[in-house]
């Protein structure tokens, strides 16, 4: 298993000499995690557009094979075959910059189920001690959180809680590390907007979609506040990395859990169509 990677565009075997020369102190490490199943990689392309966005902020030159995504599906897809992964699992995505252009990995990571992932326990979270500043355009994408991220995951080492909640300046909720963060209260669903400062997961907008078809109102708020978090009755975050993972408390408060389980069936049902198309 795991034999194989993708290295600049050929599939190789792992210990292949030289396929790692470009890791220096001059580049910039892009890097994605996409997850596959139902014989697919249904967001790859959503992935894709996203890692381009970043390139043209940048100002960096998009290397051609990221322009032709039904070869880069082609590819990928033979390297998981070719690995005998026909379950689930992420495609991990490293898109590295250096003087002399792009270079690029594709490694696959297995996983033993089939859907999409959902946490059979619930998290606790807390509030980290790092501030996100909501006028960073650059917040978008989760290469620039890498930093803020870390910080907030090691104040969590041998402690209880499982993710912490990102503020920005304005102490109003932006995220949790590596995940949107989703409040539901009655029949609305409730999240940070883009202009609080979080970063931009592929799912976001799917959930927000399916929410609606769910009959539920969305509301996109930049001004969540942490006593608001007393009055929501259930929490979940959705990342594409971690999957649907249900809160069971934020500190001391406790929540329920319902219509989270609900999303996560009609998430798995959206997914399972668009790998067919």
């Amino acid at each position: 298993m795991d034999r194989f990677l993708i290295y600049n565009g050929e599939i190789v075997e792992k210990d292949e000499p030289d396929f790692l020369p470009f890791f220096t102190d001059e580049t910039l490490l892009f890097t994605r995690k996409i997850w596959y199943g139902f014989g697919g990689i249904p967001l790859l392309n959503e992935n894709i557009d996203m890692l381009v966005k970043q390139l043209e902020i940048l100002q960096l030159p998009v290397p051609p094979f990221l322009i032709d995504k039904r070869e880069l599906f082609r590819i990928t897809k033979r390297l998981l075959n070719k690995n005998r992964l026909y379950r689930s699992g992420f495609v991990f995505f490293q898109l590295v910059w250096t003087r002399n252009g792009f270079n690029f990995i594709i490694t696959p990571q297995p996983f033993s189920t089939f859907d999409f992932p959902l946490s059979a326990k619930g998290i606790l979270l807390n509030y980290a001690g790092v501030t996100k500043y909501s006028g960073n355009r650059f917040y978008r994408f989760p290469a620039f959180n890498k930093s803020l991220w870390s910080v907030a995951e090691a104040q969590n080492r041998n402690t209880f809680f499982q993710n912490s909640i990102l503020l920005n300046e304005k102490k109003s909720i932006c995220e949790c590390v590596s995940a949107n963060i989703f409040f539901l209260k009655k029949n609305e669903l409730i999240t940070p907007a883009l202009a609080s400062g979080c970063f931009e997961d592929t799912l976001r907008q799917i959930i927000l979609d399916i929410s609606r078809s769910l009959g539920f109102k969305v509301t996109e708020s930049d001004e969540i506040k942490r006593e608001d978090v007393f009055h929501v009755d259930e929490v979940f975050t959705a990342s594409e990395e971690h999957g649907i993972r249900w809160v069971l408390g934020v500190e001391n408060k406790r929540f329920v859990h319902e219509h989270s389980v609900t999303i996560h069936e009609k998430l798995n049902t959206f997914l399972n169509q668009k790998a067919e198309k």
